[in-house]
């Protein structure tokens, strides 16, 4: 009996250290904002992620030993996409990055693809959200024949501490998304050969 109760409580120990916590870390949308005075570039694009890529589940140290999951492509495309539309003239969501017929419609120039990295970590023993995050996001460009254009790779942070996260525990998260989404931002206004 003792045995089977031992058994039992390190399968539940194992169980329960084993499970994430679900959180999302997508920006607030109204800050991905054009800054200065900087001049849009006068071009269309389109990007392109695999469907499987958009769902695919990240899991990275949160404190207190736990874990937390997230989908770090589907959470950031939206303000990916508004950062686009800041950037350039106009940004659609192709269907395939090799869809000619929208490209040729939408008059588009450049094709981004997204690759993405996460970690988390946080020192607190007692609690599960992390307290730093980290977001690296690179924005492979290509012209429409596919031929590459530029790379711009940005890493992105953020930090909460526990007053500020008790009311949204993907704070940080949510901090270094936007942090890379305001960097690529950044990078590509001051990209010459995206005006050509």
């Amino acid at each position: 009996m003792q045995t089977v109760r031992l058994f039992s409580f390190v399968v539940t120990v194992a169980i329960i250290s084993g499970c994430a916590h679900p959180m999302a870390i997508g920006p607030d949308i109204a800050k991905i904002v054009r800054s200065g005075d900087a001049q849009p570039i006068r071009k269309n694009v389109g990007y392109y992620i695999p469907p499987e890529i958009r769902e695919k589940e990240v899991t990275t140290p949160g404190g207190g030993g736990d874990k937390v999951s997230y989908r770090p492509y589907k959470d950031i495309e939206m303000a990916y996409y508004k950062m686009l539309g800041n950037v350039f003239q106009s940004a659609t969501l192709l269907p395939a990055p090799n869809d000619m017929d929208t490209i040729g419609k939408r008059e588009i120039s450049y094709i981004f693809t997204l690759d993405t990295t996460t970690d988390s970590s946080s020192p607190s023993p007692f609690t599960w959200p992390p307290t730093k995050f980290t977001v690296n996001l690179t924005s492979n460009i290509n012209d429409v024949a596919g031929k590459p254009v530029t790379v711009i790779s940005v890493t992105g942070e953020g930090q909460a501490e526990f007053d500020e996260f008790k009311s949204d525990f993907s704070l940080s998260g949510k901090r270094a998304a936007q942090d890379a989404i305001l960097k690529t931002q950044d990078k590509l206004l001051g990209t010459p050969e995206l005006r050509n």
